[in-house]
């Protein structure tokens, strides 16, 4: 798919007989929209793991990613994130300590309101004894804990990135040809963020119909 088809599905969708009788609707506008509200469902699927929709989102996965380490101290090894970063699925590592190296790590997410509990237990704090250890994220990067004379050499990251943004050939003029890109995202992924952007412009422009479409937008992200 492309972003002349999400163009063509905005305008069925938002302006009757697929013209610009009720809206002024230019690339621009729909360009705009599409990368905002994209970000939004995918959200929706992120948000909702539980349910039977992640398989939905799969082309946005990206498999066992090796970080850069980009800072090392003591007590943590600081990993960079990728740019295109949108949300965790899992992360491993190998470390060594003493004669063992290149072993596998189990990493566990920790989060902030547990991590002085966590860091200080028994149980939980990093132990390369059972090959784990707890990381967060800390701006554009990951952390990873360990106990003392232990080294994480590797740290593999699964994530869901960001969608491919719709953007025109020419940024300063809202009529101009959009790039050549392929939406990566199923047909009725992409029906959900038209959905959603059809109810997000009509909110905005005020239009009567809006409260139907917010309706329907919110049966699609919400």
């Amino acid at each position: 798919m492309t972003p002349n088809d999400v163009y063509d599905k905005y305008i069925v969708k938002a302006e009757k007989n697929s013209t610009n009788d009720n809206f002024s609707t230019d690339r621009g506008k729909v360009a705009l929209l599409y990368n905002e509200l994209s970000v939004r469902v995918i959200q929706f699927y992120l948000h909702n793991r539980q349910l039977d929709v992640k398989k939905d989102i799969q082309a946005l996965l990206v498999d066992n990613l090796e970080l850069d380490l980009e800072l090392e101290e003591e007590g943590y090894s600081l990993f960079s994130l990728p740019q295109d970063f949108l949300s965790w699925s899992s992360a491993s590592a190998t470390g060594s300590k003493g004669t063992c190296s290149n072993e596998h790590i189990d990493l566990f997410e920790l989060r902030d309101e547990d991590k002085s509990n966590i860091l200080t237990s028994s149980f939980f704090s990093p132990s390369f004894d059972y090959r784990e250890a707890p990381y967060n994220y800390t701006g554009d990067r990951l952390k990873v804990y360990k106990e003392v004379g232990m080294s994480i050499d590797k740290t593999f990251l699964t994530y869901y990135k960001y969608p491919i943004k719709i953007q025109l050939q020419d940024p300063d003029n809202p009529e101009s040809t959009f790039q050549n890109v392929q939406i990566e995202l199923p047909e009725k992924v992409v029906d959900r963020i038209v959905s959603a952007m059809v109810g997000d412009f009509k909110i905005n422009n005020a239009d009567p119909s809006f409260q139907f479409d917010k309706q329907r937008q919110n049966e699609n992200i919400s």
